[in-house]
């Protein structure tokens, strides 16, 4: 043995065992005492926070706001079609309008969201509510569900402009045409619109169908090359924009396309029309917006492991420019959901592991809970009794919010049945 490993042994052995400093992993056959320190470490990181009247408030409020001051964009992750989380999503972005934040981003196509906000600066919620009643189908996403409408409503009175940075809704075609028939100036412009309109009715489902998916792309085509002559901007983007719509759904409703290229190609979508927003936004404003989120993308990692998500992405992206982003998933714990895109509906089981998984004891019954999920990476590799997605929400989300007994959103005009 050298003179130089005889002299660091017992350095090493006092270091491990004198000092009291373990290996890695050193407990890892003790369940009981990982489970009892992960249980902990949950519970010192745990507030509640309570919605009455449609005002988030408490010790768990008062932290997520305090949160958002910290950062450059807030994103909220949630479940779909719940009538609380609109109302703790409006509540926190009022009390954040005092902190610099302007422009709301949601999941909805970004003429949908121009339309939003000129309802809402116009007429507030009744003539938002009038633009979605107006059409056999809803022509904007989740915006047909009330509770999400008076959430913009609310947003906007506090200054928000809406942005929609995803593709326009399935069911929009008709809003769409109206919009494009006011902007014609020439008649082969006009005549378009007219065709377009009957092709809609006659074999792409009527107003009320999935025409967005169902048009075939040469017919948009040709819609797209009557105004093209007079090059207006705008009603070239739009069309542009359902072009985008048409081929992101085309697995959905046509035979054509595949599953995995429509979310890769919607997920690149987002990002894309996230960043024109900013950039338009620093061009007229001169500097960069503090941005409120609410999206179900906004979480980090995807589960799928196909794609980098927008959440994900929005993290790396604001970190190359200095500032920093705090991802939120809002959940429900109990009560019933609707039937949409991400589950069947009916009873709502947390994304944590349901009634028996490790966060169950932590979630309250009776007031909301908020858990900082920052404070479990340190020992994320100690939780080896963790199934892979919770493993994967320990890092997908910077805090998890848990309602309890959530009841369904109220449509304003509900989906046609079988869409």
């Amino acid at each position: 043995m050298s003179i130089r490993n005889f002299l660091l042994r017992p350095l090493l052995v006092l270091l491990l065992f004198g000092l009291g400093i373990s290996p890695a992993h050193a407990q890892e056959s003790d369940s009981a005492a990982v489970r009892a320190a992960f249980d902990s470490l949950v519970a010192a990181n745990s507030y509640t926070a309570t919605l009455e009247d449609g005002r988030l408030t408490g010790p768990g409020a008062d932290w997520l706001v305090a949160r958002g001051m910290e950062v450059d964009h807030f994103l909220m992750s949630e479940r779909h079609g719940t009538a609380e989380i609109p109302k703790v999503a409006a509540s926190l972005y009022e009390r954040l309008t005092d902190h610099g934040y302007g422009p709301v981003a949601l999941e909805i196509g970004p003429f949908a969201g121009e339309a939003t906000t000129e309802a809402l600066r116009d007429g507030g919620y009744p003539a938002l509510k009038d633009l979605i009643t107006r059409y056999e189908g809803p022509p904007i996403a989740f915006l047909h569900l009330s509770e999400e409408s008076r959430m913009a409503a609310r947003m906007v009175e506090a200054g928000a402009t809406i942005w929609g940075i995803d593709y326009e809704f399935i069911l929009s075609l008709p809003m769409h045409l109206d919009a494009l028939a006011e902007q014609a100036a020439t008649d082969r412009e006009r005549q378009a619109v007219q065709d377009t309109r009957e092709k809609m009715e006659k074999t792409w489902g009527g107003e009320g169908g999935s025409a967005v998916a169902a048009a075939p792309p040469s017919a948009l085509k040709e819609l797209r090359a009557a105004f093209e002559p007079r090059g207006d901007e705008t009603a070239l983007a739009r069309i542009d924009a359902l072009l985008e719509s048409n081929a992101i759904y085309a697995p959905y409703v046509r035979t054509n396309g595949s599953f995995f290229e429509s979310r890769i190609r919607r997920e690149s979508l987002m990002k894309e029309q996230l960043i024109d927003h900013i950039r338009q936004w620093e061009a007229k404003h001169g500097e960069a917006p503090k941005v409120f989120h609410k999206n179900a993308h906004t979480t980090k990692h995807s589960s799928e492991g196909i794609y980098i998500p927008l959440g994900g992405f929005m993290a790396e992206w604001a970190r190359a420019r200095g500032e920093d982003t705090f991802h939120v998933m809002a959940d429900c714990h109990g009560g019933q959901i609707p039937k949409t895109g991400q589950g069947g509906g009916g009873t709502c089981t947390t994304w944590l592991g349901g009634a028996d998984g490790p966060f169950a004891k932590h979630l309250r019954g009776d007031k909301i809970t908020i858990i900082d999920m920052r404070a479990l990476r340190p020992r994320y590799f100690d939780w080896d009794f963790l199934p892979d997605k919770l493993h994967e929400a320990i890092v997908s989300m910077d805090a998890y919010v848990a309602i309890p007994k959530v009841q369904r959103a109220e449509p304003l005009n509900p989906i046609p049945r079988g869409k």
